[in-house]
């Protein structure tokens, strides 16, 4: 058996959910000049026959509909940016005998009080959450590790003796 499980960082996730919210970015856009353009043809066709406080409903409506989409679509992009920006290259997790070392901080099997799988925040990839007996909380992101959860779960079990493992059940099902 190796000495230690080494983890590194991978950004494919972070670098794919970063290029589908760019999609959706330049989807909004598109969806919000047609709408402007519709309000347009829908306002030249029937002028005579709208008041000014129709035409400001037809174009509010129209146009704040595609707006909203197009600032979830901003948010989702920075926040993408924003986790790619925190993925750094190196080593993100290590597990051997002695204990587990998360982005820098290490700790010893005595002083981890558990491992736990947890889900992400608004519906983010989950989470693995080091918690130990005193101090802070270490967290890292699954979908931006290189290697599968149960792999992790394996080798936390294998070197910890048996004692520590991945607490799935905030998870769910």
């Amino acid at each position: 058996m190796p000495e230690q499980l080494i983890i590194g960082f991978n950004p494919m996730s972070a670098t794919n959910k970063v290029a589908y919210s760019s999609s959706q970015i330049r989807g909004r856009l598109t969806w919000l000049v047609v709408s402007v353009v519709w309000c347009v043809v829908i306002w030249l066709w029937q002028r005579q026959s709208l008041s000014t406080s129709q035409t400001a409903i037809l174009f509010g409506v129209g146009i704040a509909y595609s707006l909203i989409w197009l600032g979830i679509a901003v948010v989702s992009w920075m926040r993408a940016k924003r986790a790619l920006a925190a993925i750094s290259p190196g080593v993100a997790v290590t597990v051997d005998r002695q204990g587990m070392w998360v982005q820098g901080t290490g700790l010893a099997w005595a002083q981890i009080a558990g491992v736990a799988a947890v889900p992400g925040r608004f519906g983010g990839s989950p989470l693995l959450r080091v918690s130990p007996v005193a101090g802070p909380r270490q967290t890292i992101s699954l979908a931006n590790l290189d290697v599968m959860p149960g792999t992790i779960d394996a080798a936390i079990r294998a070197y910890s003796a048996g004692t520590q493992w991945i607490d799935t059940a905030k998870l769910g099902n």
